[in-house]
């Protein structure tokens, strides 16, 4: 391990949606993401790395916390990061660290903290009273703050500064407008000892939009995966989708440049990621995210740190959202907290003796429920497998081996298999104080069938619902 002769600046910069197959070195073959490629060469990047909760606000909650939702500080969409949990702010400003978080939040959101004149309408799902302003106690212990909880308007984004009641306008576009305020930030930051920062961006979440110059896609010549469902409208979506990418990686490479210019942070850690992926398509499903196929639960992973971390570009081992934060602090020489769930995985970055997990806890806690294809489930994930157990009792099971854009549900085939990863679910919830689903997959009742569905003003059972039947079920 190379010597450090001082605590490192860490630099998240987090993107909400972003599938960790959508970069060029991932494979890619219709985007160019050179700053993201370069971070990757230089550092490292995690073949496999999976969001554990694939939505916004529990996936958040993991991120800063370094625990699963289901029991963590944030469990559901509509939760808050509780207000005197620990999370990795807290944690590093025990180390002398200072904390600044600027961009998306999304863990903090109570629906009377709104001022007035402060009303953006949210167009996706009707919802008024936009931007919310996330209450100080909810903040994760983040001392600097330019943030806001959810925008979803690429070109007319608000934030919060510091402690100021009335949101700001960020001009321009949303990606563009942060990384400037980071840099701005940088440029004057005084202070001594370290820097915990995060950039924290929209897009490429939806409503998918993006300056001209990234719009340089033609939708009918787009690769797309096998699972992809065809119709000219979803083409016109993904070519949109890489676009903000494309946009997102060349702002990395600003900031970047940025830091090379500012010789006190040299020293920096740069962690890229994401909360989730997209489906953009895959199996049908567009804006979609919360199941468990890995479109939805892939992310980028790459951490770069010259002089620290190896050069070792792609590398295997099975790295989730729970681990960052045990990852980070141990690169860093911080102490990782008793409370962490996660692993540190920093001696596999270096080349040392290290062994990655056999599975990965999956889950969705607290779904929003806007639909009836949005249920609770919890799953793993091994080298070979992808598991899942439904809050209604149905199973999914796909070999990613033989079957990676998993297109059959072997469960029914496989009951050896289903009935092995079954028994290791529960033992993971159980080492994780899971405080229900276990009862659920051991002594679950059957659900009412059939269910009348007044969104379609049809009865129709379980199985007929996207969310619960995956493609192939009967394979």
């Amino acid at each position: 391990m190379p010597a450090m002769t001082q605590p490192p600046h860490i630099l998240y910069i987090l993107s909400d949606e972003h599938r960790g197959q959508a970069m060029s070195h991932a494979g890619d073959p219709n985007l160019r993401t050179p700053w993201m490629d370069r971070l990757a060469s230089e550092g490292v990047s995690f073949q496999r790395a999976y969001a554990n909760c694939p939505i916004c606000t529990p996936s958040r909650g993991t991120i800063f916390s370094g625990r699963h939702a289901h029991a963590g500080p944030v469990a559901g969409f509509f939760d808050v990061y509780k207000a005197a949990a620990p999370s990795v702010a807290t944690v590093l400003r025990g180390g002398g660290y200072h904390t600044a978080y600027l961009g998306k939040w999304h863990c903090g959101i109570n629906w009377n903290q709104t001022p007035p004149g402060a009303k953006l309408v949210w167009s996706q799902y009707s919802v008024e009273g936009q931007p919310h302003r996330t209450p100080e106690h909810h903040r994760a212990g983040f001392q600097d703050w330019f943030a806001f909880e959810i925008n979803n308007h690429p070109f007319d984004g608000k934030y919060y500064h510091q402690r100021e009641l009335t949101p700001r306008t960020l001009p321009g576009y949303q990606t563009d407008a942060l990384t400037d305020l980071v840099i701005d930030y940088l440029k004057a930051y005084a202070r001594e000892g370290p820097l915990f920062l995060v950039l924290s961006v929209e897009p490429p979440h939806f409503p998918l939009d993006a300056p001209e110059r990234f719009r340089r896609f033609d939708p009918a010549r787009l690769q797309v995966r096998p699972n992809f469902t065809e119709t000219p409208k979803m083409r016109e979506h993904l070519a949109m989708y890489y676009a903000m990418i494309e946009n997102l990686d060349w702002n990395i490479g600003r900031l970047m440049e940025a830091l090379a210019g500012l010789p006190r942070f040299r020293n920096t850690l740069t962690v890229v990621f994401s909360d989730h992926g997209d489906y953009m398509g895959s199996h049908g499903l567009f804006n979609r995210k919360e199941l468990p196929h890995e479109e939805s639960v892939r992310i980028p992973a790459i951490f770069h740190w010259p002089g620290q971390v190896p050069a070792r570009g792609t590398i295997p081992g099975l790295f989730s959202l729970v681990d960052l934060m045990a990852t980070t602090l141990g690169l860093a020489g911080a102490p990782i907290p008793p409370w962490n769930q996660g692993l540190d995985f920093s001696p596999h970055m270096r080349g040392q003796s290290f062994r990655p997990p056999e599975a990965v806890l999956l889950e969705m806690v607290g779904s929003p429920r806007w639909s009836l294809e949005m249920p609770d489930w919890r799953g793993l994930v091994t080298e070979q497998y992808k598991y899942a157990f439904y809050e209604t009792g149905e199973e999914i099971l796909f070999d990613l081996q033989n079957d990676p854009f998993e297109m059959r549900n072997i469960a029914a085939g496989q009951p050896q298999v289903l009935g092995a990863l079954r028994q290791q679910l529960i033992r993971a919830l159980a080492a994780s104080r899971e405080p229900f689903f276990d009862v659920l997959i051991e002594h679950g009742a059957k659900p009412a069938e059939p269910i009348h569905d007044v969104s379609t003003g049809k009865s129709r059972p379980l199985s007929s619902i996207k969310g619960y039947a995956e493609p192939g079920r009967n394979a």
